[in-house]
C-alpha cells in the first residue's frame, strides 16, 4: 500500500492527528507533557487559518505537520520567537510547526515529504516566507530545501524543549517538483495537496478499474503495461502525467500502471480535475499536451515493438 499524504478533512482524520502528536511528543520523544486524553492541540488548531497536513499507511496516521497562516490572530510562531523584522514589511507568512512522524517510519521519505508538502502549499496560497521554530534535529532537513537559520537556538519555557528558529524565502526553494510545477503554472492547479509513495513493483492503476485519481510523477519511474499481453506501452518519467484519461471519458482504466522504481506522486481527485480542466482553458491545453506526448510514445512503442518481433520471426 503507498503511504498517502494530504490534508486533514474529517473530524476523525484531526483527532488522528492530534493523538499522534501525543504519542510522538510525549509517550516517543517524552519533550511535551502528556495529558489522561493522549491528544495534544492549542487554540491555533480552532482557526481557520490553519490546516493539518498527514501522512497515511494502511489507514493509520503516521506523520502530521501544521501549516497556519498569517492574520489578525498572528501566528504561532510569535509565541517563541519574532521573525518580522527578518522578512519584508509586505511579505506573507506561514508558520509551520507541530511536526511529527511515529518512530516506526523515521527516515528522509515521510519527513522531507512532509516539509516539501509545506512547501507546495505555501507556493499555491502566495506566501512568500515560511518561519519554522522546530526542534534543532530536523534542522537538516529543512536546509536541504532553503531554510536558513535567522537566530540562535534557545529553550523555551512553555514547551520546556530547545526550540531553533529557521525561516525560508519561497523565491529560494530547492526542489524539482516545485520547479516542475512553476514552470509548467500548474500551482494553482493540482489543488487536492495529495503526495503518494510507491514502492517498485506497486501496482498504483489497474486495467478495468473506475478512474478516481489522476497522478503526475515527482519522482522515479513508472510502466504503462497491458497485463494480459505483458506489453509495456510506455515508460513514465518526473513531471509526467497518468490516470487522468479515464476521469476525461469516464470509461474505466485501459491500462496497468507499474511502478518501476520507488516512485513519489502528486495526486488529484476525479472532482478536483475535471473542475480544473473545465474551468482554465490554459491548464487544459498544458495538460492535453502532455496526454499527446505520452499518447506518441504509446504508438511508437507498439510499432517498432511488432517490427522488432517481426525481425525475430525472420531471423
Amino acid at each position: 500500500m503507498p503511504i498517502c499524504m494530504r490534508l486533514a478533512g474529517s473530524t476523525a482524520e484531526l483527532d488522528s492527528v492530534f493523538r499522534l502528536r501525543h504519542l510522538v511528543f510525549a509517550e516517543q520523544e517524552n519533550i511535551l507533557q502528556g495529558n489522561s486524553e493522549k491528544r495534544l492541540y492549542d487554540r491555533f488548531d480552532a482557526f481557520p487559518s490553519s490546516v493539518q497536513m498527514m501522512a497515511q499507511h494502511n489507514g493509520e496516521t503516521v506523520g502530521a505537520f501544521r501549516f497556519s497562516m498569517d492574520d489578525s490572530c498572528g501566528l504561532p510562531a510569535d509565541e517563541y520567537f519574532d521573525f518580522r523584522p527578518y522578512v519584508p514589511k509586505d511579505a506573507r507568512l506561514m508558520h509551520s510547526g507541530m511536526f511529527c512522524v511515529h518512530q516506526d517510519y523515521r527516515g528522509e521519505k515521510i519527513a522531507m515529504g512532509l516539509i516539501l508538502m509545506a512547501a507546495y502549499y505555501a507556493i499555491s496560497n502566495n506566501i512568500t516566507h515560511v518561519v519554522a521554530p522546530i526542534n534543532p534535529t530536523i534542522a537538516p532537513l529543512l536546509r536541504r530545501i532553503g531554510f536558513k537559520k535567522v537566530g540562535e537556538q534557545f529553550h523555551d519555557p512553555h514547551l520546556d524543549c530547545q526550540v531553533l528558529p529557521l525561516l525560508m524565502d519561497m523565491a529560494d526553494i530547492k526542489d524539482f517538483f516545485v520547479e516542475f510545477i512553476r514552470q509548467n503554472k500548474l500551482h494553482d492547479f493540482i489543488m487536492d495537496y495529495q503526495r503518494w509513495f510507491c514502492k517498485a513493483g506497486e501496482t498504483i492503476v489497474k486495467a478495468g478499474d473506475e478512474g478516481a485519481e489522476a497522478f503526475i510523477i515527482i519522482d522515479g519511474c513508472a510502466e504503462v503495461r497491458i497485463p494480459e499481453k505483458n506489453t509495456v506501452l510506455a515508460t513514465l518519467e518526473p513531471g509526467e502525467m497518468f490516470g487522468e484519461l479515464a476521469l476525461i471519458t469516464g470509461e474505466k482504466r485501459s491500462a496497468d500502471v507499474v511502478a518501476k522504481t520507488d516512485l513519489q506522486m502528486m495526486v488529484m481527485t476525479k472532482e478536483t480535475f475535471l473542475k480544473r480542466f473545465v474551468e482554465d482553458s490554459n491548464k487544459a491545453l498544458t495538460l492535453m499536451r502532455m496526454i499527446s506526448k505520452r499518447s506518441q510514445s504509446m504508438i511508437m512503442n507498439l510499432k517498432y515493438g511488432h517490427l522488432a518481433k517481426e525481425d525475430a520471426l525472420a531471423d
